[in-house]
Protein backbone atom coordinates (compact mmCIF):
# COMPACT_ATOMS: atom_id res chain seq x y z
CA UNK A 1 0.00 0.00 0.00
CA UNK A 2 1.44 3.45 -1.09
CA UNK A 3 1.47 6.46 1.20
CA UNK A 4 -1.53 8.25 -1.03
CA UNK A 5 -3.97 5.39 -0.48
CA UNK A 6 -2.62 4.83 3.51
CA UNK A 7 -3.71 9.11 3.77
CA UNK A 8 -6.78 8.56 2.07
CA UNK A 9 -8.21 6.11 4.50
CA UNK A 10 -6.93 7.93 7.35
CA UNK A 11 -8.85 11.15 5.70
CA UNK A 12 -12.11 8.50 5.48
CA UNK A 13 -11.41 7.14 8.94
CA UNK A 14 -11.37 10.77 10.47
CA UNK A 15 -14.43 11.59 8.23
CA UNK A 16 -16.29 8.37 9.32
CA UNK A 17 -14.95 9.76 13.09
CA UNK A 18 -16.29 13.02 12.70
CA UNK A 19 -19.93 11.78 11.15
CA UNK A 20 -20.23 9.57 13.83
CA UNK A 21 -19.50 12.19 16.73
CA UNK A 22 -21.99 14.18 14.64
CA UNK A 23 -24.47 12.01 14.53
CA UNK A 24 -24.54 11.46 18.23
CA UNK A 25 -24.85 15.13 18.99
CA UNK A 26 -28.17 15.63 16.52
CA UNK A 27 -29.48 12.48 17.73
CA UNK A 28 -32.40 13.86 19.01
CA UNK A 29 -33.71 15.01 16.11
CA UNK A 30 -32.43 11.86 13.63
CA UNK A 31 -35.55 10.18 12.28
CA UNK A 32 -35.99 6.57 11.03
CA UNK A 33 -36.69 8.39 7.43
CA UNK A 34 -33.79 10.90 7.52
CA UNK A 35 -31.53 7.69 8.23
CA UNK A 36 -32.86 5.92 5.71
CA UNK A 37 -32.03 8.65 3.15
CA UNK A 38 -28.35 9.18 4.56
CA UNK A 39 -27.76 5.19 4.51
CA UNK A 40 -28.98 5.35 0.75
CA UNK A 41 -26.62 8.03 0.02
CA UNK A 42 -23.46 6.41 1.35
CA UNK A 43 -24.47 2.63 -0.01
CA UNK A 44 -25.26 3.82 -3.47
CA UNK A 45 -22.16 3.99 -4.93
CA UNK A 46 -20.52 0.52 -3.04
CA UNK A 47 -23.69 -1.39 -4.27
CA UNK A 48 -21.47 -3.16 -6.88
CA UNK A 49 -19.39 -4.67 -3.68
CA UNK A 50 -21.24 -7.93 -2.84
CA UNK A 51 -21.78 -7.57 1.32
CA UNK A 52 -23.09 -3.72 0.42
CA UNK A 53 -25.48 -5.31 -1.87
CA UNK A 54 -26.96 -7.18 0.95
CA UNK A 55 -26.51 -4.07 3.41
CA UNK A 56 -28.38 -2.17 0.62
CA UNK A 57 -31.41 -4.86 0.22
CA UNK A 58 -31.40 -5.12 4.17
CA UNK A 59 -31.64 -1.37 4.95
CA UNK A 60 -34.49 -1.36 2.35
CA UNK A 61 -36.19 -4.37 4.04
CA UNK A 62 -35.77 -2.82 7.53
CA UNK A 63 -37.02 0.64 6.26
CA UNK A 64 -40.53 -0.76 4.60
CA UNK A 65 -41.27 -2.54 8.06
CA UNK A 66 -41.39 0.34 9.75
CA UNK A 67 -42.90 2.62 7.12
CA UNK A 68 -45.72 0.12 7.29
CA UNK A 69 -45.92 -0.31 11.09
CA UNK A 70 -46.09 3.22 11.01
CA UNK A 71 -48.57 3.95 8.63
CA UNK A 72 -50.54 0.79 9.13
CA UNK A 73 -53.58 2.91 9.83
CA UNK A 74 -53.33 5.13 7.00
CA UNK A 75 -52.64 2.52 4.21
CA UNK A 76 -55.06 0.10 5.70
CA UNK A 77 -57.91 0.88 2.80
CA UNK A 78 -55.19 0.75 0.36
CA UNK A 79 -53.74 -2.58 1.66
CA UNK A 80 -57.36 -3.96 1.60
CA UNK A 81 -58.08 -2.67 -2.13
CA UNK A 82 -54.54 -4.06 -3.34
CA UNK A 83 -55.49 -7.59 -2.02
CA UNK A 84 -59.03 -7.39 -2.96
CA UNK A 85 -57.71 -6.25 -6.48
CA UNK A 86 -55.19 -9.63 -6.36
CA UNK A 87 -58.00 -11.57 -5.26
CA UNK A 88 -60.34 -10.69 -8.39
CA UNK A 89 -57.40 -10.77 -10.78
CA UNK A 90 -57.96 -13.81 -12.43
CA UNK A 91 -61.79 -13.11 -12.70
CA UNK A 92 -60.32 -9.61 -14.22
CA UNK A 93 -58.45 -11.62 -16.84
CA UNK A 94 -61.16 -13.79 -17.99
CA UNK A 95 -63.29 -10.76 -18.53
CA UNK A 96 -60.40 -9.24 -20.46
CA UNK A 97 -60.45 -12.55 -22.55
CA UNK A 98 -64.43 -12.15 -23.48
CA UNK A 99 -63.15 -8.59 -25.25
CA UNK A 100 -64.89 -6.51 -22.18
CA UNK A 101 -62.75 -3.40 -21.69
CA UNK A 102 -60.75 -3.28 -18.79
CA UNK A 103 -62.40 -0.05 -17.52
CA UNK A 104 -65.43 -1.76 -17.44
CA UNK A 105 -64.44 -5.27 -16.42
CA UNK A 106 -63.29 -3.27 -13.04
CA UNK A 107 -66.47 -1.69 -12.75
CA UNK A 108 -68.51 -4.93 -13.11
CA UNK A 109 -65.84 -6.61 -10.33
CA UNK A 110 -65.74 -3.45 -7.98
CA UNK A 111 -69.89 -2.67 -8.05
CA UNK A 112 -70.98 -6.64 -8.13
CA UNK A 113 -67.79 -8.08 -6.45
CA UNK A 114 -67.20 -5.38 -3.55
CA UNK A 115 -70.20 -4.66 -2.97
CA UNK A 116 -71.80 -7.84 -3.16
CA UNK A 117 -68.87 -8.82 -0.10
CA UNK A 118 -69.91 -5.65 1.78
CA UNK A 119 -73.55 -6.43 1.06
CA UNK A 120 -73.54 -9.97 2.55
CA UNK A 121 -71.04 -8.64 5.36
CA UNK A 122 -73.78 -6.06 6.55
CA UNK A 123 -76.60 -8.62 6.11
CA UNK A 124 -74.70 -11.57 8.40
CA UNK A 125 -73.54 -9.36 10.59
CA UNK A 126 -75.86 -8.37 13.02
CA UNK A 127 -77.01 -12.37 13.03
CA UNK A 128 -73.62 -13.27 14.05
CA UNK A 129 -72.92 -10.74 16.53
CA UNK A 130 -76.78 -12.05 18.01
CA UNK A 131 -75.46 -15.74 18.05
CA UNK A 132 -71.80 -14.70 19.69
CA UNK A 133 -73.75 -13.03 22.26
CA UNK A 134 -76.14 -16.06 22.70
CA UNK A 135 -73.08 -18.11 22.90
CA UNK A 136 -71.49 -16.53 25.68
CA UNK A 137 -74.73 -17.12 27.56
CA UNK A 138 -74.10 -20.38 27.57
CA UNK A 139 -70.56 -20.85 29.00
CA UNK A 140 -71.87 -20.11 32.75
CA UNK A 141 -73.69 -23.50 32.26
CA UNK A 142 -70.05 -25.29 30.76
CA UNK A 143 -68.78 -26.29 34.15
CA UNK A 144 -71.45 -28.06 35.89
CA UNK A 145 -71.91 -29.88 32.07
CA UNK A 146 -68.15 -30.93 32.85
CA UNK A 147 -69.07 -32.07 36.74
CA UNK A 148 -71.61 -34.63 35.14
CA UNK A 149 -68.96 -35.68 32.81
CA UNK A 150 -66.61 -36.27 35.37
CA UNK A 151 -68.51 -37.53 37.54
CA UNK A 152 -69.91 -40.20 35.06
CA UNK A 153 -66.18 -40.86 33.89
CA UNK A 154 -65.08 -41.52 37.55
CA UNK A 155 -68.25 -43.48 38.42
CA UNK A 156 -67.13 -46.69 36.30
CA UNK A 157 -65.73 -49.63 38.75
CA UNK A 158 -62.10 -49.77 37.12
CA UNK A 159 -61.36 -46.53 38.90
CA UNK A 160 -61.72 -48.31 42.24
CA UNK A 161 -59.70 -50.95 41.95
CA UNK A 162 -56.70 -48.18 42.06
CA UNK A 163 -55.90 -46.32 45.42
CA UNK A 164 -56.78 -42.74 43.65
CA UNK A 165 -58.12 -39.42 45.31
CA UNK A 166 -61.15 -38.89 42.59
CA UNK A 167 -62.97 -36.78 44.73
CA UNK A 168 -59.26 -34.68 44.84
CA UNK A 169 -59.23 -34.63 41.39
CA UNK A 170 -62.64 -33.78 40.71
CA UNK A 171 -62.08 -31.24 42.98
CA UNK A 172 -59.23 -29.94 41.00
CA UNK A 173 -60.11 -30.26 37.17
CA UNK A 174 -63.55 -28.74 37.85
CA UNK A 175 -61.50 -25.46 39.98
CA UNK A 176 -59.37 -25.35 36.98
CA UNK A 177 -62.13 -25.40 34.91
CA UNK A 178 -63.99 -22.44 36.71
CA UNK A 179 -61.09 -20.57 36.25
CA UNK A 180 -60.70 -20.21 32.56
CA UNK A 181 -64.27 -19.58 32.03
CA UNK A 182 -64.52 -17.15 34.86
CA UNK A 183 -61.66 -15.63 32.98
CA UNK A 184 -63.64 -15.86 29.38
CA UNK A 185 -66.82 -14.16 31.46
CA UNK A 186 -64.56 -11.21 32.26
CA UNK A 187 -63.70 -11.26 28.74
CA UNK A 188 -67.20 -10.60 27.45
CA UNK A 189 -68.13 -8.32 30.11
CA UNK A 190 -65.56 -5.99 29.24
CA UNK A 191 -66.48 -6.15 25.65
CA UNK A 192 -68.93 -3.46 25.26
CA UNK A 193 -66.36 -1.36 27.30
CA UNK A 194 -63.73 -2.00 24.84
CA UNK A 195 -66.12 -1.57 21.99
CA UNK A 196 -67.27 2.32 23.74
CA UNK A 197 -63.58 2.90 23.76
CA UNK A 198 -62.46 1.97 19.91
CA UNK A 199 -65.08 4.87 18.55
CA UNK A 200 -61.94 6.27 16.76
CA UNK A 201 -61.16 2.87 15.20
CA UNK A 202 -65.03 2.45 14.39
CA UNK A 203 -64.51 6.23 12.11
CA UNK A 204 -61.49 4.90 10.86
CA UNK A 205 -63.16 1.39 10.09
CA UNK A 206 -66.16 3.60 8.16
CA UNK A 207 -63.60 5.68 6.20
CA UNK A 208 -61.72 2.48 5.03
CA UNK A 209 -65.52 1.72 3.66
CA UNK A 210 -66.35 4.76 2.21
CA UNK A 211 -62.46 4.61 0.03
CA UNK A 212 -62.69 0.85 -0.52
CA UNK A 213 -65.16 0.80 -3.72
CA UNK A 214 -62.66 3.74 -5.40
CA UNK A 215 -59.48 1.79 -4.42
CA UNK A 216 -60.32 -1.35 -5.69
CA UNK A 217 -61.79 0.29 -9.12
CA UNK A 218 -58.30 1.88 -9.33
CA UNK A 219 -56.34 -0.91 -8.34
CA UNK A 220 -58.19 -3.51 -10.45
CA UNK A 221 -57.99 -0.84 -13.62
CA UNK A 222 -53.83 -0.57 -13.22
CA UNK A 223 -53.11 -4.40 -11.73
CA UNK A 224 -51.18 -5.00 -14.95
CA UNK A 225 -49.16 -1.65 -15.30
CA UNK A 226 -48.20 -2.59 -11.04
CA UNK A 227 -47.70 -7.00 -12.28
CA UNK A 228 -45.71 -5.26 -15.50
CA UNK A 229 -43.18 -2.96 -13.60
CA UNK A 230 -42.75 -5.60 -11.36
CA UNK A 231 -41.80 -7.83 -13.91
CA UNK A 232 -39.49 -5.06 -15.41
CA UNK A 233 -38.07 -5.15 -12.07
CA UNK A 234 -37.12 -8.73 -12.10
CA UNK A 235 -36.04 -9.10 -15.71
CA UNK A 236 -33.45 -6.55 -15.35
CA UNK A 237 -31.37 -9.73 -13.61
CA UNK A 238 -33.13 -13.08 -14.76
CA UNK A 239 -30.19 -15.23 -13.60
CA UNK A 240 -29.80 -14.33 -9.90
CA UNK A 241 -31.16 -16.66 -7.52
CA UNK A 242 -33.91 -13.44 -6.25
CA UNK A 243 -36.02 -14.06 -9.21
CA UNK A 244 -36.14 -17.48 -9.15
CA UNK A 245 -37.32 -17.50 -5.97
CA UNK A 246 -39.66 -14.78 -6.22
CA UNK A 247 -41.72 -16.29 -9.16
CA UNK A 248 -41.51 -19.64 -6.36
CA UNK A 249 -43.14 -17.55 -3.88
CA UNK A 250 -45.62 -15.84 -6.37
CA UNK A 251 -46.80 -19.54 -7.08
CA UNK A 252 -47.49 -20.65 -3.92
CA UNK A 253 -49.22 -17.66 -2.27
CA UNK A 254 -50.86 -17.51 -5.96
CA UNK A 255 -52.62 -21.13 -5.29
CA UNK A 256 -52.73 -21.37 -1.67
CA UNK A 257 -54.20 -17.99 -0.47
CA UNK A 258 -56.73 -17.47 -3.63
CA UNK A 259 -57.48 -21.35 -3.82
CA UNK A 260 -58.05 -21.50 0.05
CA UNK A 261 -60.30 -18.21 0.35
CA UNK A 262 -62.56 -19.82 -2.77
CA UNK A 263 -62.64 -23.27 -0.35
CA UNK A 264 -62.99 -21.61 3.26
CA UNK A 265 -66.30 -19.73 1.29
CA UNK A 266 -67.96 -22.79 -0.05
CA UNK A 267 -67.68 -24.39 3.21
CA UNK A 268 -69.01 -22.13 5.46
CA UNK A 269 -72.47 -21.65 3.08
CA UNK A 270 -72.17 -25.65 3.09
CA UNK A 271 -72.12 -25.87 6.91
CA UNK A 272 -74.17 -22.85 7.73
CA UNK A 273 -77.11 -24.37 5.80
CA UNK A 274 -76.53 -28.03 6.74
CA UNK A 275 -76.07 -26.48 10.37
CA UNK A 276 -79.24 -24.51 10.40
CA UNK A 277 -81.26 -27.62 8.21
CA UNK A 278 -80.84 -29.95 11.38
CA UNK A 279 -81.93 -27.31 13.97
CA UNK A 280 -78.13 -26.76 15.43
CA UNK A 281 -78.21 -23.82 17.34
CA UNK A 282 -75.80 -21.03 16.41
CA UNK A 283 -75.42 -22.60 12.96
CA UNK A 284 -74.13 -19.32 11.11
CA UNK A 285 -71.53 -18.78 13.90
CA UNK A 286 -70.52 -22.68 13.91
CA UNK A 287 -70.23 -22.15 9.99
CA UNK A 288 -68.04 -19.83 9.69
CA UNK A 289 -66.32 -21.14 12.27
CA UNK A 290 -66.06 -24.44 10.63
CA UNK A 291 -65.55 -23.19 7.41
CA UNK A 292 -62.63 -20.91 8.32
CA UNK A 293 -60.83 -23.48 10.05
CA UNK A 294 -59.44 -25.15 6.91
CA UNK A 295 -56.83 -22.20 7.47
CA UNK A 296 -55.27 -23.58 10.13
CA UNK A 297 -55.09 -27.57 9.21
CA UNK A 298 -55.99 -30.01 11.98
CA UNK A 299 -55.69 -27.51 14.95
CA UNK A 300 -58.96 -25.42 13.48
CA UNK A 301 -61.22 -28.43 12.25
CA UNK A 302 -60.39 -29.61 16.01
CA UNK A 303 -61.47 -26.88 17.60
CA UNK A 304 -64.73 -26.39 15.25
CA UNK A 305 -65.86 -30.02 16.09
CA UNK A 306 -64.95 -29.16 20.06
CA UNK A 307 -67.64 -26.42 19.58
CA UNK A 308 -70.06 -27.86 17.71
CA UNK A 309 -70.06 -30.89 20.27
CA UNK A 310 -70.31 -28.14 22.98
CA UNK A 311 -73.20 -26.56 21.58
CA UNK A 312 -74.90 -29.97 21.01
CA UNK A 313 -74.05 -31.82 24.18
CA UNK A 314 -75.83 -28.85 25.78
CA UNK A 315 -78.67 -28.81 23.73
CA UNK A 316 -82.44 -30.88 23.94
CA UNK A 317 -81.45 -33.65 21.38
CA UNK A 318 -77.97 -34.35 21.56
CA UNK A 319 -77.75 -37.81 20.23
CA UNK A 320 -79.62 -37.48 16.98
CA UNK A 321 -77.81 -33.89 16.50
CA UNK A 322 -74.53 -35.53 17.02
CA UNK A 323 -75.37 -38.14 14.56
CA UNK A 324 -76.31 -35.37 12.18
CA UNK A 325 -73.50 -32.91 12.42
CA UNK A 326 -71.10 -35.94 12.92
CA UNK A 327 -72.15 -36.87 9.52
CA UNK A 328 -71.63 -32.72 7.84
CA UNK A 329 -68.60 -32.95 8.81
CA UNK A 330 -67.23 -36.52 7.53
CA UNK A 331 -69.03 -35.27 4.13
CA UNK A 332 -67.59 -32.01 3.88
CA UNK A 333 -64.05 -33.17 4.91
CA UNK A 334 -64.57 -35.75 2.29
CA UNK A 335 -65.15 -33.51 0.03
CA UNK A 336 -62.63 -30.72 0.83
CA UNK A 337 -60.07 -33.69 0.77
CA UNK A 338 -61.08 -35.75 -2.41
CA UNK A 339 -61.81 -32.63 -4.96
CA UNK A 340 -62.19 -29.14 -3.67
CA UNK A 341 -58.09 -29.04 -1.66
CA UNK A 342 -56.79 -31.05 -5.30
CA UNK A 343 -59.26 -29.05 -7.76
CA UNK A 344 -58.86 -25.48 -6.38
CA UNK A 345 -56.31 -25.01 -3.88
CA UNK A 346 -53.46 -27.61 -6.00
CA UNK A 347 -50.25 -29.11 -4.97
CA UNK A 348 -48.01 -26.45 -4.81
CA UNK A 349 -48.55 -26.19 -0.66
CA UNK A 350 -47.12 -29.45 0.62
CA UNK A 351 -46.20 -30.10 4.59
CA UNK A 352 -45.18 -32.49 7.15
CA UNK A 353 -47.62 -31.96 10.04
CA UNK A 354 -44.70 -31.94 12.27
CA UNK A 355 -43.49 -28.63 10.50
CA UNK A 356 -47.04 -27.54 10.10
CA UNK A 357 -47.85 -27.51 13.93
CA UNK A 358 -44.15 -26.26 14.68
CA UNK A 359 -44.32 -23.51 12.03
CA UNK A 360 -47.87 -22.70 13.51
CA UNK A 361 -46.47 -22.60 17.14
CA UNK A 362 -43.67 -20.24 16.19
CA UNK A 363 -45.11 -17.67 13.89
CA UNK A 364 -47.94 -17.80 16.65
CA UNK A 365 -45.36 -16.99 18.90
CA UNK A 366 -43.34 -14.36 17.48
CA UNK A 367 -45.86 -12.67 15.15
CA UNK A 368 -49.48 -13.26 16.80
CA UNK A 369 -52.63 -14.09 15.02
CA UNK A 370 -50.70 -12.28 11.91
CA UNK A 371 -48.38 -14.84 11.77
CA UNK A 372 -50.34 -17.97 12.24
CA UNK A 373 -52.33 -16.89 9.06
CA UNK A 374 -49.22 -16.34 7.52
CA UNK A 375 -47.17 -19.41 8.60
CA UNK A 376 -48.30 -22.34 6.42
CA UNK A 377 -47.50 -20.18 2.73
CA UNK A 378 -44.50 -18.47 4.35
CA UNK A 379 -43.27 -22.69 5.42
CA UNK A 380 -44.01 -23.74 2.50
CA UNK A 381 -41.87 -21.45 0.25
CA UNK A 382 -38.72 -22.05 2.82
CA UNK A 383 -39.45 -25.92 2.24
CA UNK A 384 -39.51 -25.34 -1.67
CA UNK A 385 -36.35 -23.13 -1.27
CA UNK A 386 -34.81 -25.70 0.74
CA UNK A 387 -35.98 -28.68 -1.29
CA UNK A 388 -35.16 -27.21 -4.71
CA UNK A 389 -31.27 -26.15 -2.98
CA UNK A 390 -30.93 -29.54 -1.66
CA UNK A 391 -32.15 -31.65 -5.00
CA UNK A 392 -29.89 -28.95 -6.98
CA UNK A 393 -26.90 -29.82 -4.99
CA UNK A 394 -27.18 -33.45 -5.16
CA UNK A 395 -27.46 -33.22 -9.08
CA UNK A 396 -24.32 -31.47 -9.16
CA UNK A 397 -22.55 -33.74 -7.38
CA UNK A 398 -23.78 -36.70 -9.26
CA UNK A 399 -22.77 -34.80 -12.73
CA UNK A 400 -19.35 -34.12 -10.89
CA UNK A 401 -18.83 -38.18 -10.02
CA UNK A 402 -20.31 -39.20 -13.16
Amino acid sequence: MNESETNQHILIAIIAAGAIFFAFQVSSVLSPLLIFIILLFIAQPLRSNPLVARLFWGINILFGIWIFSELSGLLAPFIIAFVLAYLFEPLMNFLLKNQIPRVLSALLITFFGVGGITLVIVLLLPEIASQISAFAGIIPMIPGYLQNVINWVFSFEVFSWFSIDIESITNNINALFKKQFEDIGSLATNFTQTILKSIPKVISAITTVLLLPFLTFWFLNDFDKFSGAFRTLLNKRPDSPVHKYILMAREIFNQYVRGLIIVMTIEMVLYSTTFSIIGLNYPLLLGMISGAALWLPYIGISTAILLTSLVIALGSNPAEQFFWAGLTYLSIQALEILFMVPKIVGGKVHLNPIILFLSIILFGYFFGIPGIFVSIPVSAFIVAVIREKLYTDTEALIEESS
